[in-house]
């Protein structure tokens, strides 16, 4: 049931971009504002979100000694090395070229490195700080799987700058060169995956117990299979090999698993899994290589909401023993194994991960999962959004695009929509990143596009946020243009919650010099009669209070856009100053600046700033029709208007 009311308002942790006509409670998007003395009360927060932790987990000892003992040199390798040496980054490239085995290979056999850490990708390299990062030490930054350009010219040029300056190497993996920012053009190496039967033969050699038998096998009997395979793939067949050779399997067998798609093999796999196995492994598909005792706990939640779906209405859930089932069973059963690691925050001390064996499950669990079992979607669906923090969404959105893609339905998109509907912030969030990602898919770009368009036309509040935060974000098959056109329809809505959204995404098309001035001409029309009766209007009042330098945060944007583009501005100032609410609001925040000026010079400063704005000279003849303006619009606040530029042309620089 969709939870898009009339109403929509604000989740309570939304930052907040626009003065609502009430009090509003939330973060200002981490800025600074000011009370307004009036009926359109707003507070925000100095205080900025929570960062993202720094480090998902360090390297494993058993992925280190693989990176030294079981590594087949791929095409590319020499360039990438070089390139890390010489500028402390690279940028490996292709998908099935065994890249994060290379990066791993780079960073600690090659440059001599005891161990390093996995960067949350949930952190931008541009938020990245010297003071956190271990002096010398190496960081591999997985963005495989995101949008056109996961790392923007900036991010990837400010990070790369904190990584030399703390004498730090950084590896980041990518599907496609092409999705490599412009400043990393010379960073980047296309890898070409080693040869299949040597990458097997190399995951043998780590045995014990190897013998040339094992090794032939795969030489011979297997060869033909591996023909073309990818890196996991080889080590797939290498443990097959060893089944063989224990008779556990015959070669037949191992053939057929080493040919079927991973699809198929999840498929055969669950045949034997009971509730708690198919919940389970629906856990670690969405929280691979997060901390075990976590995923076991999700999969446990799970697992009792399943069961307890399925009871008469008068009967009760029987809980599970504790004791029933051992760890080891538990992923023999799911066909996962768990690695101990450094932990990522605490010095000396180690957590232990899960993951399935073959690399390629993941996205296999979530489609047999959700198309095998209809009737318990929405408890699936339900179970995902318990978490949808910053670290977690990633891994939620890989299972919405999973599903999505590959799962035949006849509305697609209904999960996204649902999701897309929830007043809650974390849920239409993950809307909209999956949405950015289907957008990128060229199969499910057109049905995307248009799911977004009817979401405009019939105008629900959290489904317009959701197109807004999706147009918001920078893709290259939606110019500039374009999106400011969606932007001026979402805008159009009188709910708070799409108006909210349309300030946060003009504000970065400001700050880019490209878009300047394009953006700040259709923000200035948002201002004329034509749109005075919808929420444009509004929209256009909040951008005010950012163009003209309200918030401390957009002090230094005004500054530029004052001296860049004069007219369009002042035409900005004088829609606030006009407006019945954003006017008083802002001539008595001005007042308040003028009582303490006079000993205040940050506060002097700032009056003389927004005076200047609103009469470009403070002598008495200069400013007698601004100020008389002023005072036929507002006469209730006469003798603070003339304190407000009487101060200002006191306090003024000579």
């Amino acid at each position: 049931m969709s939870n898009d009311t009339d109403a929509a308002p604000l989740s309570p942790n939304e930052p907040v971009y626009i003065p609502g006509p009430n009090v509003i409670h939330g973060n200002n998007c981490g800025l600074q504002t000011k009370e307004v003395n009036g009926g359109a009360h707003f507070y925000g927060s100095s205080k900025a979100e929570p960062e993202a932790e720094l480090r998902t987990r360090y390297a494993s000892p058993e992925e280190i000694r693989e990176a030294k003992e079981h590594f087949i040199t791929p095409g590319g390798f020499a360039s990438a090395l070089a390139s890390l040496r010489a500028g402390n980054v690279v940028v490996l490239c292709g998908k099935g070229t065994g890249r994060t085995h290379a990066a791993r290979r780079l960073l600690n056999h090659e440059l001599g490195l005891t161990t390093f850490s996995y960067l949350n990708r949930a952190r931008p390299l541009d938020r990245l700080r010297r003071a956190e990062l271990d002096v010398g030490a190496g960081y591999l930054l997985d963005v495989s799987g995101t949008n056109d350009r996961p790392i923007t010219d900036w991010a990837f040029d400010h990070g790369v700058q904190v990584m030399r300056q703390a004498g730090c190497l950084l590896v980041i993996l990518l599907d496609h060169r092409d999705r490599a920012p412009i400043a990393a053009a010379s960073h980047a190496v296309v890898l070409e995956a080693p040869a299949p039967v040597e990458v097997a033969q190399a995951a043998l050699r780590l045995r014990d117990d190897v013998d040339e038998a094992l090794l032939h096998m795969v030489k011979t009997d297997l060869a033909a299979a591996l023909e073309g395979a990818t890196p996991d793939k080889a080590m797939f067949a290498a443990r097959l090999a060893v089944q063989v050779h224990q008779k556990k399997i015959d070669l037949a067998d191992a053939l057929t698993q080493l040919q079927e798609e991973a699809t198929d093999a999840v498929a055969r796999w669950f045949e034997n899994l009971d509730v708690r196995g198919h919940a389970y492994s629906f856990a670690v598909a969405l929280l691979e290589n997060h901390p075990y005792e976590h995923v076991l706990r999700r999969g446990w939640e799970l697992d009792e909401r399943i069961r307890e779906a399925g009871l008469p209405i008068d009967k009760h859930l029987r809980p599970r023993g504790l004791l029933e089932q051992p760890k080891i069973k538990l992923l023999r059963d799911i066909a996962a194994t768990t690695e101990i690691r450094e932990h990522p925050t605490i010095h000396g001390q180690t957590e232990e991960t899960i993951r399935f064996e073959r690399q390629d499950w993941s996205p296999a669990v979530f489609t047999h999962v959700w198309q095998q079992y209809p009737a318990a979607r929405d408890i699936l669906r339900d179970w995902m959004c318990d978490d949808t923090s910053e670290e977690a969404r990633d891994s939620f959105v890989r299972a919405i695009y999973a599903i999505v893609t590959t799962v035949p339905a006849r509305e697609p998109l209904a999960l996204v929509e649902h999701l897309a509907s929830e007043q809650n912030l974390g849920r239409r969030t993950v809307a909209a990143q999956a949405l950015v990602r289907l957008t990128e898919n060229a199969r499910m770009r057109g049905p995307a596009e248009q799911a977004m368009r009817e979401w405009v036309e019939e105008g629900r509040a959290y489904r317009l946020w959701t197109v807004a935060i999706v147009y918001a974000t920078p893709a290259p098959h939606r110019p500039p243009r374009v999106v400011l056109e969606m932007f001026t329809r979402i805008g159009k809505s009188p709910k708070i919650t799409p108006q909210n959204a349309v300030v946060a995404g003009v504000l970065p098309l400001l700050l880019d010099p490209a878009t300047r001035e394009m953006t700040l001409d259709t923000v200035t029309s948002w201002t004329s009669g034509k749109y005075r009766r919808t929420g444009l209007h509004r929209v256009a009042l909040g951008l005010g209070l950012w163009v003209t330098g309200f918030y401390e945060q957009s002090r230094r944007l005004s500054v530029t856009l004052s001296a860049e583009h004069p007219g369009m501005v002042a035409v900005l100032l004088d829609h606030v100053l006009e407006d019945d609410v954003f006017g008083p609001h802002l001539l008595r925040h001005l007042a308040d600046l003028a009582t303490s000026a006079t000993w205040d010079t940050s506060d002097a400063a700032e009056l003389v700033r927004f005076a200047l704005l609103i009469s470009p000279e403070l002598g008495w003849w200069r400013r007698r029709a601004a100020v008389r303006r002023l005072c036929r619009r507002y006469p209730y606040l006469r003798s603070g208007i003339r304190r407000i530029f009487r101060v200002a042309r006191r306090v003024q620089p000579s």
